[in-house]
C-alpha cells in the first residue's frame, strides 16, 4: 500500500511535475524557456560574429599601415639618381 503510494509520487516527481497536455503550463513554461535559451545564444552568436569582424578589419587596417609603411621606407632605395645631374655637354 505505501510502496504503490511512494511509486505513484515517484513517478510524478521524475516527470517533473508535467502535463501531456500541450495545452498545459509547464508546455508553455518549457517553450518559453526553450525560446529564451535560444535568443540568448543567437545574441552571443551575433556578438562573437560582430567581435570578429572587427578584429579583421582592424588587422587589415594594421596590414595595410604596416606594409605602406614598408614600401614608403623601401622607394627611396629602389630609385635610381638620375645619371644626368653633374654631366654637362
Amino acid at each position: 500500500m505505501v510502496s504503490g503510494k511512494l511509486r505513484k509520487v515517484d513517478n510524478y516527481l521524475r516527470k517533473g511535475w508535467s502535463s501531456t497536455d500541450p495545452d498545459s503550463y509547464s508546455h508553455y513554461k518549457r517553450g518559453r524557456e526553450r525560446q529564451r535559451k535560444q535568443a540568448d545564444s543567437a545574441r552571443e552568436e551575433a556578438d562573437r560574429s560582430a567581435e570578429l569582424d572587427r578584429e579583421e578589419v582592424q588587422r587589415g587596417r594594421e596590414y595595410e599601415e604596416r606594409y605602406a609603411a614598408e614600401r614608403a621606407a623601401e622607394e627611396p632605395e629602389t630609385k635610381a639618381p638620375p645619371d644626368d645631374m653633374g654631366k654637362s655637354e
